[in-house]
């Protein structure tokens, strides 16, 4: 089972965390801004949940940002995680998609992923989806999302193995933690080669599936 962002898309957390200092925040201002949004009760999990339009977030950010004397742009403000004007070659890690393919020879693929409608044809270009998973589970698509446990059982039953049975790879501990609970076993990415090593041990592990 895979998430998406920061696992075979290059980007994520470190991008949110430095948006503050790109448009010359107060660290401890963008902190405490950055709490408030991405909590798990904040705007951004209601967007990633469907609940509110991506055009709410961008307004609010606007507005949070601009109580601190900074003003940005309804453009600035949808770029927070530095997506905008990058090519699927630049964020796009194709030996994820290779190891993936291969794995999926071999044992059932899931992917996990917290997103937002807005983004769904984007990212959905870069990835033949039908090709590499057997089950694909969006989070504004189903109304909830990760680290909630019923988006992890939701996905495990239609994967259709056992708690113990699965293998999960995020780059968020956070999400982590909540996997484990569940008897899950985990690998947070953080480095390519590591998780290549890993996925190849898996697939080497296994006959190929029937077809």
């Amino acid at each position: 089972m895979f998430d998406l962002g920061g696992v075979f898309l290059a980007g994520g957390p470190d991008a949110v965390r430095g948006f503050g200092a790109r448009h010359g925040m107060p660290a401890a201002a963008w902190d405490a801004i950055r709490r408030d949004l991405f909590s798990d009760t904040g705007l951004w999990s209601a967007v990633e949940r469907g609940e509110r339009p991506f055009e709410d977030f961008v307004a609010h950010l606007q507005e949070l940002v601009a109580a601190h004397g900074v003003a940005i742009t309804a453009e600035q403000a949808g770029d927070f995680m530095q997506n905008a004007g990058a090519t699927a070659k630049d964020r796009l890690r194709p030996e994820i998609v290779t190891a993936t393919a291969t794995l999926r020879t071999r044992v059932p693929t899931a992917l996990l992923t917290n997103n937002i409608r807005e983004w769904r044809d984007e990212w959905r270009s870069l990835l033949d989806v039908t090709a590499l998973f057997d089950v694909v589970v969006d989070s504004c698509e189903v109304g909830m999302r990760k680290p909630e446990r019923a988006i992890y059982e939701l996905t495990r039953a239609k994967l259709g193995v056992a708690h113990e049975a699965v293998f999960f790879l995020d780059d968020l501990g956070v999400n982590l933690k909540a996997a484990r609970a569940l008897g899950w076993q985990t690998l947070r990415y953080e480095d390519t080669a590591r998780v290549l090593e890993v996925l190849d041990a898996i697939a080497a592990t296994k006959p190929p599936r029937p077809r």
